[in-house]
């Protein structure tokens, strides 16, 4: 097994490397350049490394005063979505030559990976044989909610068509209102973007507080989704009322074979008086996808505590119905894995994350 570091500093190497591990199939942004450096100017370190010719993103986290650092490979290695056994068994692989690289160069108490894998018993004897066993999850949800007909070459009349009535019937309520999505692309003016960015970090963090979640760094965020936005791997979808006040936005990351939707959010007020334009923008990024003969991978809707399908009662059955509306299945995914590397190191580095109240 041969595995070298990778310079990410020049512009030409970030470029290469963002074909490798984000436009190529199975890519993800979370292993690209711009991602790596949004985790590392948080405090994280970033890690591009190359395992017998092919890529690996890592970040690791050092505790305050006493190091120990816990590795953390997002959504990597990339494999082709539906992975067959055989490349999960490759991927498993990798993590476990990744791990014992860190351990050995920089003294790593464990490696977290979430590689977008299938679950299945086969999958996890892969992992479990790579010495990963399964943790808690980094991102928010494990699974995901996927329709796979934008990438068949249907029409948009047959997409449409599979919409539930009711959904249909929003979109209509949205449009008959005067609402209309508008894409915000590589080609939007920076300065309009900025006009933007600041209406969504407004309904973000309004959403945070609303529903009681935790952000983070918004303004980080928005900075990498807007480099995103400028090498055309992402889009801002808005609804705007005429008096250019934001009413609803989506992001979508572009990577692989999907378009994803990452965030979104909306102004709940005028979501009383006239509902859909939610829907509106989530039918706008199944058009895009299909245009593109994409995947439309319309996230997750499981959290800590609730990683099943959400049945009538749990906090998340709404967005899981409405995501449903459109088409898309649930999609059950291997999820968060871990190799430990140190087990008394890594209980003593837990002990105190503890004490100081964090991980």
């Amino acid at each position: 097994m041969t595995i070298r570091r990778i310079d990410l500093n020049s512009m030409e190497a970030q470029r290469a490397w963002d074909a490798r591990v984000v436009d190529a199939p199975g890519g993800d942004v979370h292993q690209g350049s711009a991602w790596l450096a949004y985790r590392a100017s948080l405090g994280r370190e970033a890690i591009a490394l190359e395992i017998d010719g092919e890529p690996l993103g890592i970040l690791l986290n050092r505790a305050p005063l006493i190091g120990l650092p816990k590795g953390h490979a997002p959504r990597g290695p990339i494999t082709p979505w539906g992975a067959t056994i055989a490349q999960a068994v490759a991927a498993a692989g990798r993590l476990q030559s990744a791990a014992a690289w860190l351990g050995a160069e920089c003294g790593a108490v464990s490696l977290d990976a979430d590689p977008w894998l299938p679950a299945g018993d086969a999958t996890e004897t892969a992992l479990r044989n790579a010495g990963l066993q399964k943790s808690d999850e980094i991102f928010p949800s494990r699974h995901t909610m996927v329709l796979h007909a934008s990438a068949s070459g249907a029409s948009e009349a047959d997409l449409f068509e599979g919409i539930s009535r009711s959904t249909r019937q929003r979109i209509a309520l949205a449009e008959r209102a005067g609402f209309a999505a508008e894409r915000i692309t590589y080609l939007t003016a920076a300065h309009e973007r900025t006009v933007m960015w600041a209406q969504v970090q407004r309904l973000l963090e309004a959403t945070a507080q609303r529903k009681s979640f935790a952000l983070g760094s918004s303004a980080s965020m928005i900075r990498w989704w807007d480099q995103l936005v400028a090498t055309e791997r992402a889009e801002l979808l808005v609804v705007r009322r005429p008096i250019d006040t934001m009413v609803a936005f989506i992001v979508i990351l572009r990577h692989g074979e999907r378009i994803t939707t990452d965030a979104s959010g909306d102004d709940p007020d005028v979501r009383k008086e006239t509902p859909g334009a939610l829907a509106l923008l989530r039918w706008a990024a199944i058009k895009i996808a299909a245009g593109e003969r994409r995947i439309t991978d319309l996230g997750g809707v499981d959290i800590a505590g609730h990683r099943q399908i959400p049945v009538e009662g749990d906090p998340m059955h709404g967005l899981y119905a409405h995501k449903a509306s459109f088409g898309a299945v649930w999609t059950h995914m291997a999820g968060a894995h871990r190799i430990v590397l140190r087990p008394r190191a890594l209980r003593v580095r837990s002990l105190l994350g503890r004490v100081r109240g964090g991980r």
